[in-house]
C-alpha cells in the first residue's frame, strides 16, 4: 500500500540555538524539536533523565485511604488476594504487588481469570470463591474500573475491594470500591495520566514501602508490563522504562533470568524490541490460549531450574500461539474477500465460531495494519461473542465503541485497542453502525497509512558516533519513536537477497556512500531491477559483525524516484 510520507519542517534558527547550547549535532537538536522539546531544560531533562524526578505517588486521588486498608489487613494477617489479568501487563503487575506484600508480611496470594472460560475483569464467580478462600481484601491490578456490579457483590459479602487499574472510565462512573487509584479519574492530581496498569501498581507499592524499603529491584517488572502493554513512551513512563531495562538486563529474578536464556539473549543489554518481541510474546502466550498461571509462576518463580522448565513451557506454547494465529489469520483475508468491499467499508469487522478469543488481537493488528482499516475480530464459539479491536491513526477505538454501546454487553479499552462482548443476535446492526462511525470519521484521505519522518539527509551524513548520539533518545516505543530519515536518489549496488521471513537485504548508495538496508517484502514494489532509482525512508543502526561496525539501514517505505 502506497504510504504518504510526512517529513516534518526543519526550524534552522531553533535546531542550531538547541546544537549549540546542548552540545549536540543539528540533526539529535532537530529530533528534539520533533519531539515537542523547546526548551533547554526540557532538552536536558529527556535527554538526561533522572528518576527521582518521577512524581509523588501520594498525589494520586484515593491513594491514602488505600493504605490504610492494606496496612491494616497486613497487621491483622487478613488473607489478601491480587487480581490481575492474563496479558503481560496485568501479570507484571501482580507479580511486583505479590512480592512487595510478602516482604512486609502479608498473607497474600494471586488470581488471573481464565481467558476463555472466565473473560477480562472480575467476575462474580471468581468472587465467590475467593470468598470460600477466607479473602478479607481484594486488590486489582490492570483491571476492576469497569466492574460495578462486581464490586457490589463483593461489598455485600463482606470483601473490600481496592482497584488499581488504568483504563479509561466510561462516563465518569466509579465502582463502589473501598478505593480507586486511576489517574484518569475525576478530582485526581497526579500529573502524568499515560501509567501502564503496572505503572499504577508500583505507585501504590512505592507508596505502601514509603520509608520503609527500597523496590527499585522491580522496575524490571515496570519496564516488561509498559512496553508490552503498548503504553506511550513519554514523560515518567520513559523514565521507568529506561531504568527498568537497566534492571532487567542484570535481573535477579529466576524466571526472568530462565526465559532470557531459552531465548537467547541472557548475555545481551535489553532492549524495547527483546520485551516487545521476545519477552512478552511468551509471557502472552499461555494466557491467550487459556490459563496464564504458568506464565505468573515463572515471574513469582525463586527457583532457577524450575524456572526453566516453566521457560521452556511458555516457548512451546508461544509456537502454538503462533500456529493458531497463522491460520487465524489466513481465515479472516479469505473472509475480507467476500464480506468487505473498500468503496463502501472504512473499518473491517469479522467473526468466526472457530477463532479462539487469544489471538484475535494479534490478527486484529496485522489487519489493521495491512490495510489501513479499524479492525474489529470477534470469536462467537458461544451465544456472547468476545472480540477484540485494534485502530489507526484519527479513529479513537474506545470513544467509537462507547457510541456504539447499545449494541454491546461491555466493552473497555483505549485509543487505539479494546475487547468487546457482544450478543450474536447483535452482530449484524453492530458492523453496520460501526462501519457507518468510520465512514463519518474518516475521510478518504486518513485511510492511507501516513509515516512520520524527522529529517530528509544524504547518507553521508550518517556515522557510527552519530547514530550512538541518537540513542540518548531511547528508549523507543509508542509515543517515542526512533528517529526516521529519508534519503533520495538511491540505486541498488546488487540485487537484493531475500532473508527469512518475507525480508531482504540490499545495498544502496548515492553514487558516494554505500549502507547495507534490510526491509520487508513491499507488496507492489519489485526492486529487482538494480537499474531504476528509488528513494527510502528508514531508522538507521549499527550492525556489529565479528568485531566490526557498519551502518545498517532499517527500511520502512521505499519509493521509486
Amino acid at each position: 500500500m502506497q504510504k504518504i510520507w510526512n517529513i516534518r519542517e526543519i526550524d534552522a534558527k531553533k535546531q542550531r540555538f538547541f546544537a549549540k547550547d546542548l552540545g549536540v549535532s543539528p540533526i539529535l537538536a532537530q529530533i528534539l524539536l520533533n519531539r515537542g522539546i523547546q526548551t533547554k531544560e526540557q532538552a536536558r531533562g529527556y535527554l538526561y533523565d533522572d528518576i527521582s524526578k518521577c512524581f509523588d505517588p501520594f498525589l494520586f486521588k484515593g491513594m491514602r485511604k488505600a493504605l490504610k486498608r492494606t496496612r491494616q489487613a497486613i497487621a491483622g494477617k487478613e488473607k489478601i488476594f491480587i487480581y490481575g489479568d492474563y496479558d503481560v501487563d496485568g501479570l507484571s503487575s501482580a507479580a511486583l504487588l505479590y512480592f512487595v506484600l510478602k516482604d512486609l508480611g502479608a498473607d497474600v496470594a494471586c488470581y488471573i481469570p481464565h481467558r476463555v472460560e472466565e473473560g477480562y475483569g472480575l467476575n462474580k464467580q471468581a468472587c465467590m470463591n475467593l470468598k470460600k478462600q477466607k479473602a478479607k481484601l481484594i486488590i486489582t491490578v490492570d483491571c476492576g474500573i469497569g466492574s460495578h456490579d462486581e464490586v457490589k457483590y463483593l461489598n455485600s459479602i463482606g470483601i473490600d475491594i481496592i482497584i488499581t487499574d488504568h483504563h479509561r472510565i466510561l462516563e465518569d462512573r466509579i465502582p463502589p470500591a473501598y478505593a480507586v487509584i486511576n489517574s484518569l479519574q475525576k478530582g485526581c492530581a497526579y500529573p502524568y495520566k499515560g501509567l501502564a496498569g503496572v505503572g499504577i501498581a508500583y505507585k501504590f507499592a512505592q507508596a505502601l514501602t514509603s520509608g520503609v524499603m527500597d523496590i527499585s529491584s522491580h522496575l524490571d517488572l515496570v519496564a516488561m508490563g509498559t512496553i508490552c502493554d503498548v503504553a506511550p513512551l513519554t514523560g515518567e513512563n520513559r523514565i521507568l522504562v529506561k531504568h527498568g531495562l537497566e534492571v532487567l538486563s542484570n535481573t535477579n529474578k529466576a524466571g526472568l533470568k530462565a526465559l532470557m536464556e531459552i531465548t537467547g539473549i541472557a548475555k545481551k543489554k535489553i532492549s524495547t524490541q527483546h520485551v516487545g518481541f521476545i519477552l512478552g510474546p511468551r509471557i502472552n502466550a499461555s494466557g491467550r490460549m487459556g490459563s496464564a498461571e504458568k506464565a505468573l509462576e515463572l515471574l513469582l518463580s525463586t527457583d532457577y531450574e524450575h524456572a526453566l522448565r516453566l521457560a521452556k513451557g511458555l516457548d512451546n506454547a508461544n509456537r502454538q500461539r503462533q500456529k493458531e494465529e497463522s491460520k487465524t489469520l489466513k481465515q479472516a483475508i479469505s473472509m475480507m474477500q467476500s464480506e468487505i468491499n473498500f468503496k463502501h467499508h472504512r473499518s473491517v469487522v469479522l467473526h468466526n465460531d472457530e477463532w479462539h478469543p487469544g489471538v484475535i488481537g494479534i490478527v486484529a493488528s496485522r489487519i489493521a495494519e495491512k490495510y489501513y482499516r479499524p479492525t474489529i475480530l470477534i470469536s462467537t464459539k458461544d451465544e456472547l461473542g468476545k472480540g477484540s479491536g485494534r485502530s489507526i491513526r484519527n479513529f479513537h477505538l474506545f470513544d467509537t465503541l462507547s457510541k456504539c454501546d447499545h449494541l454491546l454487553e461491555e466493552f473497555g479499552g483505549h485509543e487505539k485497542a479494546a475487547g468487546i462482548s457482544i450478543l450474536k443476535s447483535n452482530l449484524l446492526d453492530f458492523k453496520k453502525f460501526f462501519n457507518e462511525m468510520a465512514r463519518k470519521t474518516l475521510s478518504c484521505e486518513e485511510l492511507v497509512p501516513v509515516i512520520d519522518v524527522d529529517m530528509e539527509v544524504s547518507l553521508s551524513v550518517l556515522s557510527e558516533n552519530l547514530i550512538k548520539e541518537l540513542e540518548l533518545c531511547a528508549p523507543f516505543g509508542m509515543g517515542n519513536p526512533r528517529p526516521v530519515f529519508a534519503s533520495r536518489d538511491l540505486r541498488a549496488k546488487d540485487r537484493p537477497r531475500t532473508l527469512r521471513g518475507n525480508g531482504f537485504k540490499i545495498w544502496l548508495t548515492d553514487g558516494k556512500v554505500t549502507c547495507e538496508a534490510l526491509g520487508s517484502k513491499f507488496n507492489d514494489i519489485d526492486i529487482s531491477d538494480k537499474s531504476d532509482g528509488f528513494s527510502v525512508v528508514y531508522s538507521p543502526s549499527i550492525n556489529n559483525w565479528q568485531g566490526i561496525n557498519t551502518i545498517q539501514l532499517k527500511l520502512k517505505d521505499l519509493q521509486f524516484s
